[in-house]
Order: structure tokens, then sequence, then C-alpha cells
């Protein structure tokens, strides 16, 4: 195994790493809207300022699910084209003479 292999190797693991992290998040953002939900008292009345507080938590929810779903993305990204490098890093190092051995 090459040092390049093994840099690529290290870049997949961390992708992967970086799409559970994010993934859980996304988990924990919506178990936090589902706990807020289930524990709102089921008459809230007309008060502008509850309102205004309960829209500005759902929105910064919604942010962070939005970040958390790009984080998600850009990682997947990320793996695939390392488990590509690591394919052609295999294809190129198969080809070669070891002069180790």
């Amino acid at each position: 195994m090459g040092v390049n292999m093994l840099v690529s190797l290290m870049a997949r693991m961390n992708a992967i790493s970086q799409m559970h992290n994010a993934q859980y998040a996304m988990m924990q953002n919506r178990i936090n809207m589902l706990s807020m939900c289930r524990n709102m008292p089921t008459f809230c009345g007309n008060d502008p300022g509850r309102l205004a507080m309960l829209h500005d938590v759902d929105t910064r929810m919604a942010m962070s699910n939005a970040t958390n779903e790009t984080l998600y993305l850009i990682a997947q990204a990320q793996e695939k084209a390392a488990a590509q490098r690591i394919a052609q890093e295999q294809k190129s190092e198969a080809n070669k003479i070891s002069y180790i051995a």
C-alpha cells in the first residue's frame, strides 16, 4: 500500500465519519422538534410573543436541518471521490513491479 493510497483511505474514512456526524445531528434535531411539539400546550392562545418565539425556534431548527443535509451531501460526494481514487490507485499499483520482494 502506497502513501497516496493511505492518504486516500484516511480521506474516505474522514468523509464517512462526517456523514455519520451530519446524520446524527439531523436525527437529534428532528427528535428535538418532535419533543417541542409534544410538550406544547394544546391551546397557546394568540399571544404574539409566544408565536414569535415558536416561529424563531422553528426557523432555527429548519436552518440546522438544511445545514446538516448539505454537510451530509458534501461528505457523501467526498467519500465517493475518495473511493474512486482508491480504486484507481489499486489499478495503477497492481501493474507496478515490486522491487522490495
